[in-house]
């Protein structure tokens, strides 16, 4: 921008010139006839005027340099490159000598194509991912002097793929998906080891995706189907050995409550056997003599009114011998 001002403002300069020479060489060619040279006066003016302006636009640009937030500036020295980066905010070069190249020190994503490995078994594994990293901000010169601001494809594409390539064959096939963390883990480290030399500082990396070849994914389906058919099975088993064992718990149910029951009818025989006895006993107990008589009394024919008996004399049976005899047992 600064030299196309400064070209710009050195042209109309140059035409300025010219417009005031071509009016003075129109007036001296006269020869005592008046020639109106006034649009030559005010067109040379005008033109040296706006040269002098844009030069003077383009030698204050070249003093003074706008460094955007999120960016250092490094600063050359007639192509030689000086061991010190200017920070963001306005700052002052020497024109024409220094030249300012911005170098963008945020964190940036840096997607990687997809790289070919082989596992432990020589199986083919795929991986793509992503890098997010920055730019140390004190030493962005030494990095554009060892590899300019295209290092993303020259440091860190290849950096990964010799990473890959080395780390994959150490896992078996099937732990690779299992392992991603790991891998990721160790790429990390590795790669900010490799980088840092070149003060590329990784912040994270992520393995978007892993995949292998045709026939060993046409073989995980496979296995990933009959694994689901055992599983089914499984849980039909699973579901039989239940509802044998609800039936179990049923006939056990059944067998407990009839024993259960069955003692509960023999308590209560029990029960109504001891009421009647002791029934019997306060019964037998209640007999005295006034009241035997009095019971045999109303066992009489209800029809008999008066009777007559001899006094002094027992007129009724003995009724408590008739008792007595009856409990003995017979001979």
């Amino acid at each position: 921008m600064t030299t196309i001002l400064f070209i710009a403002g050195m042209a109309l300069f140059v035409l300025g010139v010219a417009a005031f020479v071509t009016g003075r060489a129109a007036r001296l060619t006269s020869r005592g006839v008046p020639v109106d040279t006034s649009t030559y006066s005010a067109a040379w003016r005008l033109l040296v005027l706006g040269g002098v302006t844009l030069t003077l636009i383009a030698l204050t640009t070249t003093f003074v340099v706008v460094i955007p937030a999120g960016s250092v500036g490094v600063v050359t020295n007639f192509g030689r490159v000086e061991e010190r980066t200017l920070p963001a905010g306005l700052q002052v070069v020497t024109p024409i000598a220094e030249q300012v190249v911005l170098i963008d020190v945020r964190v940036k994503p840096h997607p990687f194509e997809e790289i070919t490995a082989a596992s432990k078994e020589y199986q083919i594994v795929k991986l793509t991912g992503n890098l997010n990293y920055h730019i140390d901000p004190l030493e962005a010169w030494d990095l554009y002097k060892l590899v300019g601001t295209d290092f993303a494809e020259k440091v860190v594409d290849p950096a990964f793929n010799d990473f890959i390539k080395e780390v994959v064959p150490t896992y078996q096939i099937g732990e690779i998906l299992a392992k991603r963390d790991e891998i990721r883990t160790r790429a990390k480290k590795a790669l900010g080891d490799n980088l840092a030399r070149y003060h590329l500082i990784v912040d994270d990396i992520y393995i978007s995706n892993i995949a292998f070849s045709t026939g060993y994914e046409a073989a995980i389906e496979l296995k990933q189907v009959a694994q689901q058919q055992v599983e089914t099975e499984r849980q039909i088993l699973a579901q039989k050995q239940i509802q044998a064992q609800q039936r179990v718990a049923e006939a056990q149910g059944a067998a407990d409550s009839n024993v259960v029951s069955a003692k509960g009818e023999a308590a209560a025989t029990v029960e109504r056997a001891n009421g009647q006895a002791e029934a019997n006993r306060q019964l037998a107990a209640s007999l005295t003599d006034p009241v035997l008589t009095y019971t045999y009394i109303q066992k009489l024919t209800d029809k008999l009114q008066v009777v007559v008996v001899p006094g002094g004399q027992q007129f009724l049976f003995d009724l408590k011998g008739l008792l007595g005899n009856l409990k003995q047992p017979a001979p």
